[in-house]
């Protein structure tokens, strides 16, 4: 067994594999800036957390776990005599169990967690590491035997390195261009990506949302493609609809998921082809579905304010945002307000005027400062420009809860209120309710 020691350990990749690390008898150490839930899960399980980063905190024989965006410079990789980037100790791990991934865009995590539910609840020695932690069993990591669901990453590239046996496509759109440089680039990576996948009949992809990069394997959607979701309708707080597969003469009637949006039902598809391919029961897959809790940030419903109800989201994209916005709204027909927290300068910056164009949707938007994520201030990509652009001044941290409040008397209706972000909008949330 081996020593390993994370560097953000908080990180939901990180902690995900800390959590097989662990499965597997391994000794796991970590550190993060602030210690966040995932960290203090790992602590319950018996892995060594320490706050702050300082090179004493690595043991002298650990195998320091990085990711892309770890600096060189960092104390804790300095001290490191072995070091390892977290997608090669996956595959290390994973070794010569067949290894499914899912990729894209948007909706990666909630289809990689869908599929990892079904896969496991029809297998129990099926593994996953994924970017959400389900809601049923706080997991977002679990080492497997005879096969694993991974939630790729092309926001550096990593994922070329997968080479799967299989693989979802939910969708391939203008992303982590800072790190690509362009959307030409983006797609050749997507292309190579799909060279690494083993099996082309393990391939399932979103029709029409591939970007045509996608030359064999089965396409999904909402009344088109191989795999069809027809006569979708809204129910509680889920999903009803009926699969069609023409080739096979299948009928699968009143499939339901707990959730929102035909975004989620087109996610369901894919995880039905896969599931399918795989030997899972058309009947089995559609149960699986009804058990199925969600994971958390991923319009994860919260207590009501006021007369509102509240939803906690990690969208983080203009297609992101406008996607759950239609979403809440189709749902529950009633006025939505939105507290959003910007990520990243550069992808403001980059995607500006689709921010702008989708934050004018909701009846009302709190705008707050933009979470870094490690980049410098950049006015061209700031929440302050971007406030600008539709009226509005920044809300500070400390009057979010007061502004609320008041929207809250001032609405007297029902409405919906979502906290939408990628960085610390979590906390934010809990706080103000």
């Amino acid at each position: 067994m081996e020593r390993y020691h994370f560097i953000g350990i908080g990180g939901i990749g990180m902690s995900a594999l800390a959590s097989i690390l662990l499965d597997q008898g391994h000794t796991v150490s970590g550190s993060d800036l602030v210690l966040n839930e995932r960290a203090l899960y790992l602590r319950k399980r018996g892995a060594e957390i320490f706050e702050g980063h300082e090179n004493t905190v690595i043991h002298e024989e650990a195998i320091a776990v990085i990711h892309s965006r770890i600096p060189q410079d960092h104390p804790e990789l300095r001290h490191a005599k072995r070091k390892i980037h977290r997608l090669d100790l996956f595959t290390k791990i994973a070794g010569q169990t067949p290894v499914f991934a899912v990729v894209g865009a948007h909706g990666k995590t909630s289809t990689s967690a869908l599929l990892a539910h079904v896969l496991h609840s029809y297998d129990s020695n099926t593994g996953f590491k994924v970017g959400g932690v389900w809601k049923q069993s706080g997991l977002n990591g679990k080492t497997g035997r005879t096969k694993y669901v991974l939630e790729g990453d092309e926001s550096d590239g990593s994922f070329l390195r997968i080479h799967p046996e299989g693989a979802i496509i939910t969708n391939v759109d203008a992303d982590h261009l800072d790190f690509w440089g362009s959307f030409f680039s983006l797609k050749k990576g997507y292309s190579d990506f799909l060279k690494t996948v083993k099996k082309s009949e393990w391939i399932f992809y979103a029709a029409g949302e591939d970007e045509g990069l996608v030359q064999s394997g089965t396409s999904y959607g909402i009344g088109k493609g191989d795999i069809q979701a027809i006569n979708l309708r809204i129910h509680e707080d889920g999903s009803i609809f009926d699969i069609i597969q023409p080739s096979e003469n299948l009928f699968v009637k009143d499939v339901y998921i707990p959730l929102m949006g035909e975004h989620q039902v087109k996610n369901a598809l894919g995880v039905f082809g896969m599931a399918k391919a795989l030997g899972v029961k058309p009947d089995f897959i559609k149960e699986s579905f009804r058990s199925y809790e969600g994971v958390k940030r991923r319009c994860e419903k919260g207590r009501d304010f006021y007369r509102w109800k509240t939803f906690l989201d990690y969208g983080h994209h203009p297609k992101e945002l406008e996607t759950t916005f239609e979403a809440l709204k189709k749902q529950y027909n009633i006025p939505l307000f939105v507290v959003f927290e910007p990520h990243k300068y550069s992808r403001t910056k980059n995607l500006f005027q689709a921010f702008v164009e989708v934050l004018k949707i909701p009846q009302a938007v709190c705008i707050l400062q933009t979470y870094a994520a490690d980049e410098k201030y950049d006015y061209e990509g700031s929440s302050e420009k971007l406030a600008k652009a539709l009226g509005i001044a920044v809300t500070k941290k400390g009057e979010i809860k007061t502004v609320l409040e008041k929207m809250g008397k001032d609405s007297g209706d029902k409405g919906v209120l979502l906290f939408i972000g990628a960085g610390n909008i979590d906390r934010i949330f809990e706080e103000c309710l």
